[in-house]
């Protein structure tokens, strides 16, 4: 009787407890997804904003961080070179400017997201290799003066030599550890109304001659200008690149001894690698040795405001910058780069393709900008930069 009792007791309790039924499991879990489902979306919105944020400020970053590297380089270009005896612009130069002037469909198709070389320019700082002491002229026995000029050639073709020596506290050593083969070199003359100049590519490395250096280049014409591009790869002293009229004040084959400069140069190339058509990156080269410093470029152009000439004295500079190089209508300079003056560099940029969708049903990626009418966002920075080398005498 008591076993019975206890079991109907139990019995009892069991048939008590509750629980959830299906139906009510299955509303519950209708009701979690959908707020789960609108938690998700919300989240998703926002994350498309904060990432689309993200983008901007990087893209804001790099820009601002390849414009101050550019104004540091601009700033230093042509450093050591100038003649303060004189009140002219003078030679060697500091920049040297390659506009592209080819736009439209030529450098970008419309309707794409593709930029290719021909929508940028190339910036080249001309600075003397801090490593490598420049050389005197040197005519045996050694006497300053232009009575025997040593020329840097007359056809234009061929090797041509010259004699340089090292000037205290620089040594030989120095000269022969830096003047190696491959190397470009600035010629300077230095005259009573600005300087003269000319450059060559060693095609051999240097070699002792006595307490001397001995130097192996390729010939110039007699005019001091190139006429292979292996000879000036900077294209300052090319045929094509230098206005023939206004040779004989900027270019000469020939240097005093004693009196006259041979200087190393180290240029500092800044322009736009297009071989990743999806990613136009803004490179730095320096010792032949690229090294990107901003991507996704779709912009680089470069302005020049020059010199003014007031008769044979200069006056200052022109308010106007010119975006083509190879004009002689004012402000511009027929390829006359010692008389750029202040730079004006401007770069575009944008967020990674591929990043917006317009068939996106939310608002954060619905988005065609007004530069190129595709779905990324655009920011455009621009500075104006004096070298102050080029300019102090203004």
């Amino acid at each position: 009787m008591k076993s019975a009792n206890t079991n109907r007791v139990l019995s009892r309790r069991r048939s008590g407890v509750s629980g959830f039924t299906l139906i009510e499991l299955m509303v519950a879990i209708t009701v979690f997804l959908v707020i789960g489902a609108a938690a998700m979306s919300l989240f998703k919105q926002h994350a498309s904003l904060f990432n689309d944020q993200q983008y901007q400020i990087g893209l804001n970053v790099s820009l601002r961080n390849a414009l101050a590297q550019m104004e540091n380089d601009v700033v230093n270009a042509g450093t050591g070179w100038y003649n303060a005896a004189n009140n002219f612009a003078s030679w060697p130069v500091g920049v040297k400017i390659v506009n592209n002037t080819a736009g439209g469909a030529t450098c970008h198709p419309t309707g794409t997201a593709t930029y290719n070389a021909a929508c940028f320019d190339t910036l080249n700082l001309i600075v003397p290799d801090p490593t490598t002491p420049p050389g005197l002229i040197y005519v045996s026995p050694g006497t300053p003066g232009c009575a025997t000029p040593a020329l840097t050639g007359t056809t234009g073709t061929g090797n041509a030599t010259m004699t340089i020596s090292p000037v205290a506290p620089s040594t030989q050593s120095q000269l022969l550890s830096g003047m190696i083969a491959n190397s470009q070199v600035i010629f300077i003359h230095v005259g009573t109304s600005g300087t003269l100049m000319t450059t060559a590519v060693l095609t051999q490395a240097a070699s002792a001659s006595g307490t001397n250096v001995l130097l192996t280049f390729g010939a110039t014409k007699s005019d001091g200008t190139n006429s292979a591009a292996a000879n000036d790869p900077l294209n300052l002293t090319t045929t094509a690149n230098v206005d023939t009229a206004l040779v004989p004040t900027t270019l000469t084959n020939s240097f005093c001894s004693g009196t006259d400069w041979v200087v190393k140069v180290a240029p500092i190339t800044y322009s736009v690698d297009t071989s990743t058509a999806t990613n136009p990156t803004l490179t730095r080269t320096e010792n032949g040795t690229p090294a990107p410093i901003a991507s996704q470029i779709i912009g680089f152009k470069l302005g020049a405001s020059t010199v003014v000439l007031n008769g044979t004295n200069v006056s200052g500079s022109s308010g106007a910058y010119c975006y083509n190089a190879g004009s002689t209508t004012s402000p511009c300079y027929d390829f006359q780069y010692d008389q750029i003056r202040s730079i004006r560099i401007s770069l575009i940029g944008r967020t990674p393709p591929g990043l917006y969708s317009n068939s996106n049903v939310y608002a954060p990626t619905m988005f065609t900008n007004s530069f190129d009418g595709q779905p990324y966002k655009i920011q455009a920075l621009s500075i104006i930069v004096n070298p102050r080398n080029l300019s102090m005498n203004d």
